[in-house]
C-alpha cells in the first residue's frame, strides 16, 4: 500500500511539472485556476493510463509469423511466447491501473473545486 502511494505521489508530481512545462508553450495550457491546472494533471494522467492499458493489444506486428514455419521461432526452440505475451498485457493493465488511480486524487479534487 506505501508502494502505490508513492506511485502516485511521484506520478502527481510528474503529471504537474509536464502540465506546468506544457504551459510555457502552449497557450491552451496556460492558465490561472487551480481547477484547470487540475483537469489538465488528470488529463496528462489518464491520457497515460490509456497507452498502458491497451498499448500494442491491437497491434499489427503482433504474431503475424507462423511459428512453425518462421526460423526465428526455432532458434528458440522451448520458449513459450503465448505465455510472455500474457505476462506482458498483465503488466501493462497493472501499470494502467495504477495510473487510473493516481489521478482519482487530482479529479476528486478538481470536481470538489469546481462545486464549490
Amino acid at each position: 500500500m506505501l508502494d502505490l502511494l508513492k506511485k502516485v505521489v511521484l506520478i502527481n508530481l510528474t503529471a504537474a511539472l509536464i502540465v506546468v512545462v506544457l504551459s510555457q508553450f502552449v497557450s491552451f495550457f496556460a492558465t490561472t485556476k487551480l481547477v484547470d491546472f487540475l483537469f489538465f494533471v488528470v488529463i496528462v494522467i489518464w491520457f497515460l493510463a490509456k497507452l498502458m492499458w491497451e498499448g500494442g493489444v491491437h497491434s499489427k506486428t503482433t504474431r503475424l509469423d507462423d511459428p512453425r514455419t518462421d526460423k526465428v521461432y526455432k532458434m528458440v526452440e522451448g520458449h513459450d511466447f503465448d505465455k510472455e505475451q500474457q505476462e506482458h498485457y498483465r503488466m501493462n493493465y497493472q501499470m494502467g491501473l495504477v495510473f487510473f488511480i493516481a489521478g482519482l486524487p487530482a479529479f476528486i479534487t478538481c470536481l470538489v473545486l469546481q462545486f464549490l
